[in-house]
């Protein structure tokens, strides 16, 4: 039996409708439904949304952790921001993740909100095995970043990313000094606002705001670009191949501390002398697409919707 994690902030859709709606949908098919045991609590002052919302569904609520080594397949409402918090717990055990958008841009969702009847296909499968074979269901699977923060010669900080590692300056108006290492070897000094270094799923994001290259997914590799660099003609991106150690070390000349940002969630601060090593995850991030849309399409689809 295919179990079915959803996940959902009961803040972003109001009175669980749409929610609702894809349980009512899920009832005719032979699958198991897997919730967070948070919806068994209490509800700020209210009872708990399983007594109340979510009453009469046919659902297994479990701790977070449990659920995701249990899931084979994760059905996110949000936008990219919730995507990329969940495939950091979904690749720890090997889930698929499908999105449907409820964001302003939905880059990485599949569906939208009205589409949840393109679910059949991948609801008929009947287990986790056949889902890369299953008709009209298409994998893609998006390489992820591991990013360790040394310190003293001792890892003090370790997370995993979808989309980019980023070295910033913070709120003050001073540079920071970045010197930038590939597999031990120097490549360059920055001074500069931050540095950001990417997946190619994570180039269409503040890569690209950057002015970093987009770069298809398909591709093994990790992006490096500069945020408003000193004395420099050029953005200054260096693209490595995915097999690469990225070194960034933050030397303290103006300001005395910098941070360090993982998908736009884990921030923690660095000091002079520590290095941000990134490489590849041993772990990869499994999205589910329902539609036969190549990459390009996707892209000119979706970067129009953001300009309108």
């Amino acid at each position: 039996m295919l179990k079915i994690m959803i996940c959902v902030n009961p803040n972003k859709d109001k009175e669980l409708t749409n929610t609702k709606k894809l349980l009512d949908f899920i009832k005719s098919f032979n699958v198991c439904v897997l919730m967070s045991d948070i919806f068994k609590r209490p509800y700020f002052d209210n009872p708990p949304l399983s007594d109340t919302l979510l009453c009469g569904y046919e659902i297994e609520y479990v701790p977070e952790y449990v659920a995701f080594k249990k899931a084979d397949i994760c059905i996110v409402f949000g936008g990219d921001g919730t995507i990329l918090k969940i495939a950091k717990k979904a690749s720890q055990g090997g889930a698929y993740i499908i999105g449907m958008n409820m964001g302003r841009v939905g880059y990485l969702a599949e569906l939208e909100i009205g589409e949840i009847s393109l679910l059949e296909n991948l609801l008929k499968v009947s287990s986790a095995d056949e889902i890369e074979t299953a008709e009209n269901v298409f994998v893609d699977k998006r390489m992820m970043l591991k990013c360790e923060i040394v310190r003293g010669g001792n890892v003090v900080f370790t997370s995993l990313g979808l989309n980019e590692v980023v070295i910033s300056k913070g709120a003050v108006s001073r540079m920071a000094g970045l010197n930038l290492k590939c597999d031990g070897k120097n490549i360059i000094s920055y001074r500069a606002d931050g540095i950001v270094i990417s997946t190619p799923t994570g180039s269409t994001a503040y890569c690209m705001s950057a002015g970093g290259p987009i770069i298809d997914p398909c591709l093994d590799c990790i992006c490096a670009v500069p945020v408003c660099p000193y004395m420099s003609l050029n953005n200054g991106a260096v693209v490595f191949s995915g097999s690469s150690v990225i070194e960034v070390e933050f030397k303290a000349d103006k300001i005395n501390e910098a941070f360090c940002t993982v998908d736009g969630k884990a921030t923690k601060s660095i000091y002079d002398g520590d290095v941000v090593r990134i490489t590849k995850a041993p772990t990869e991030t499994k999205l589910l697409r329902l539609k036969d849309t190549d990459f390009y399409s996707r892209l000119n689809e979706k970067m129009n919707l953001a300009n309108n």
